[in-house]
């Protein structure tokens, strides 16, 4: 049971970081479309905000061995 409990602490919120990088992803390749000039600048915030959400799954591996 522990380590059920070990794998969805880790899981669950690496699954929602993945789900956000991809909508990151796609949201900074739509603003591209529409905006191409401007790719340093959104090649920046989509960098950083990439950093934020794979920020969730690293303190969710932290949690998860603190836990375990």
């Amino acid at each position: 049971m522990e380590t059920l409990a070990f794998g969805l602490t880790y899981a669950l919120p690496a699954v929602g970081a993945a789900i956000a990088v991809g909508m990151i992803g796609m949201s900074a390749l739509n603003a591209l479309g529409r905006n191409p000039e401007k790719v340093k600048d959104i090649r920046t915030m989509m960098i950083l905000a990439i950093v934020f959400a794979d920020s969730l799954a690293i303190i969710g591996i932290i949690v998860a061995f603190i836990a375990g």
